[in-house]
């Protein structure tokens, strides 16, 4: 009796292990089964949210874009006309009198420049403003042509002719009788252009610059003056153009030529004078009209770049010029530091030639 309970009760705890097993089995299964179809379904809504989203642009069409933002072309701009050319002030130039340096201010030496052949410095003022300063013959006839240039349309350099300034640094000096030019005036350089080439070539602006430049006998007709330019984007001006002007007006208001240049070896030699009236006065402007076109006698660098220009186009720079008053003329000799005896000639010569202009036929 004993043994049949034993073998029963042993048996009845057999089936109960093997039904538990099953159970907890099945129970894992389920869960497993539930975890699967959860995180397929999750899957699928994942793909679904990424197929309604955009496809990412590719590394060309990012690139297309941003070339496509930036690609609007830029006006080439070389003249404007000017409405106000009778009232304009030529002793204080484009900026006016504030934006002239204070020689009473104080100056601090920044470095020397490296640029071109002339010793300039550039230094700092007390207002934070940028200056390139300039030594030598150039100081006077630059902010003169600078602002005759400027009063006739044309875009010019920001200069300033300074009798006598301190300059502190390097121990601190003294400069006298240089020309001032300002480095931080809004824009940003572009490049440079051709009197051969380029958007402007035969028309009537641009045969008029090459006029004015024989009319204030620039002999240094190089590329490297030739500056295009931008403005910045916080100098609050136009940056949808590109300005082309003649910049370093120095070697203006002497003569044209040099017999060195015609020495071998020599030939790099400066093509004329700078800031001499007597000369500027003595110098033949034209020399004759030929089939329609006025032959100058210029002697200095790029001769070829004032042929074929036309008689039309010469008298359109002469009445444009002659709109100036021989009180604005005076004033711009007056800015660039001549003497009262040397202004009366200047004053009378460039008269004379803009009259040479305006009756040619």
């Amino acid at each position: 009796m004993l043994v049949k309970w034993r073998v029963s009760c042993a048996s009845t705890l057999i089936m109960f292990l093997i039904f538990s097993t099953l159970c907890v089995s099945s129970s894992i299964a389920n869960s497993q089964d539930k975890d699967k179809s959860d995180k397929a379904s999750k899957s699928d809504k994942t793909k679904g949210d990424k197929s309604n989203k955009e496809p990412k642009a590719d590394k060309g069409e990012k690139k297309e874009k941003k070339k496509d933002s930036g690609s609007k072309e830029l006006q080439p701009v070389l003249w404007e006309e000017p409405t106000d050319l009778e009232s304009r002030d030529l002793y204080n130039g484009p900026a006016g009198a504030e934006g002239a340096p204070d020689p009473k201010g104080k100056f601090t030496f920044v470095e020397r420049s490296k640029s071109g052949t002339s010793e300039k410095i550039n230094v700092d003022d007390d207002r934070g403003r940028k200056w390139q300063v300039k030594f030598g013959a150039e100081a006077r006839p630059a902010p003169t042509a600078s602002r005759i240039v400027w009063a006739l349309g044309y875009h010019v350099d920001q200069d300033y002719f300074v009798k006598r300034t301190h300059i502190e640094g390097r121990g601190g000096f003294d400069v006298w009788d240089v020309r001032f030019k300002r480095r931080d005036d809004g824009f940003k350089d572009e490049g440079n252009w051709s009197w051969h080439a380029g958007p402007f070539v035969g028309t009537r602006e641009f045969q008029g610059l090459k006029v004015l430049m024989v009319l204030i006998n620039n002999w240094d007709l190089k590329e490297e003056n030739n500056k295009i330019i931008r403005a910045k984007k916080k100098s609050g001006g136009d940056r949808d153009e590109l300005i082309y002007y003649v910049s370093d007006l120095g070697a203006t208001f002497g003569k044209t030529g040099s017999p060195f240049r015609k020495i071998p070896g020599f030939q790099n030699a400066p093509a004329g004078s700078k800031g001499e009236a007597g000369p500027y006065h003595d110098q033949v402007f034209i020399q004759k009209v030929s089939n329609g076109q006025v032959v100058f006698n210029y002697q200095g660098k790029d001769r070829k770049a004032l042929e074929g220009i036309s008689v039309e186009n010469a008298r359109w720079m002469g009445n444009l010029a002659g709109r100036l008053s021989d009180k604005q003329i005076s004033d711009a000799f007056r800015a660039g530091g001549f003497t009262d005896a040397e202004i009366t000639l200047y004053t009378r010569t460039l008269r004379a030639r803009i009259n040479e202009l305006k009756n040619l036929k």
